[in-house]
């Protein structure tokens, strides 16, 4: 259903009003609880999940026991098998088993796959199929963490596990905010559309922003504060710190990202696209930055096959 036209209007105005003072300090608490809690149980990572990626921060567990925690859920299982043999991941042969797949990828590789299987779930659900801008949202932060850990292999400072979560997080608020209230987002798209900021634009129509949930979500989720930090990309920094460089990075990911999908080639894209602050918190010479983007061009392209 097309949205009413006083209805968008409305929106337009709301969203010129928070523009005014998009920079006096706001308190989000309120909105953004009502949210997490209408949303509930969607807002919680699996429990099978939740077990992995506690086990796999331990240095003492073992690959039998990391087995028997995955194996416990079928379709999971069937999922961590048909994420490790595709090109991403490019192992010397074909898996058949989840201790094959502990075994080739580690620890740390099966903690990505387990949280990328995870969130796919909490963007889609079992009866989003339909639902267009949530895929357009999945890929895009997919897109991004592959991208970020590309980045992080080639940047000092940042950590390559830290990197690709994040870019994997850096939007799931959408996904939340939506669900809160389909048609409460069509009228942020219709905002945007009209050349707003969707940060600006989700103030607007439902007192918080994406960012704002997500960073929430993230901390109920007992992830650590570097890695929150790392999540808030649209706020520039220019500190040379680990949690900034990380902000950084996300931000290049999700704005090298965009314009990949917006059909700029990779070879186009170089400092000048990107705003300073990044460069800076990353502490990445401008000269370097085309080397940074064809790698993490080159990883998205090997992940279009990770079929979830």
């Amino acid at each position: 259903m097309s949205p009413d036209p006083q209805e968008q209007t409305a929106a337009m105005a709301s969203f010129l009003r928070v523009e005014e003072g998009s920079h006096a300090p706001t308190n989000h608490d309120a909105p953004v609880s009502k949210v997490l809690e209408q949303v509930g149980a969607l807002a919680i990572l699996p429990q099978v999940a939740c077990k992995i990626l506690e086990e796999t921060e331990s240095e003492d567990i073992a690959v039998r026991q990391l087995e028997q925690t995955i194996s416990v859920d079928p379709a999971l299982s069937a999922r961590v098998l048909a994420q490790a043999n595709s090109a991403y991941f490019g192992l010397p042969k074909r898996v058949s088993s989840i201790r094959e797949a502990v075994m080739f990828l580690g620890f740390k590789g099966v903690r990505q796959m387990v949280m990328t299987i995870g969130l796919f779930d909490l963007f889609l659900g079992k009866n989003d199929q339909d639902s267009l801008r949530r895929r357009k949202w999945w890929r895009h932060s997919l897109n991004t963490a592959v991208f970020c850990k590309a980045v992080a292999a080639k940047v000092e400072n940042i950590d390559i596990d830290q990197a690709f979560t994040c870019g994997l997080l850096h939007i799931l608020g959408k996904t939340f905010l939506d669900r809160f209230s389909v048609e409460s987002y069509t009228k942020v798209q219709c905002v945007v559309e009209q050349g707003a900021p969707d940060i600006l634009a989700e103030r607007a129509v439902f007192g918080c922003d994406h960012i704002v949930v997500t960073k929430t979500a993230a901390r109920n989720w007992g992830f650590p504060e570097v890695l929150i930090e790392g999540l808030d990309y649209f706020n520039p920094c220019h500190e040379h710190t680990p949690e900034h460089a990380l902000r950084g990075c996300t931000a290049m990911g999700t704005k090298v990202v965009n314009l990949l999908e917006m059909g700029v080639a990779s070879a186009a894209i170089g400092a000048e696209q990107l705003p300073g602050w990044i460069l800076d918190a990353m502490n990445l010479p401008d000269n370097e930055v085309r080397a940074v983007v064809a790698a993490g061009s080159e990883a998205i392209s090997l992940a279009s096959d990770m079929k979830l």
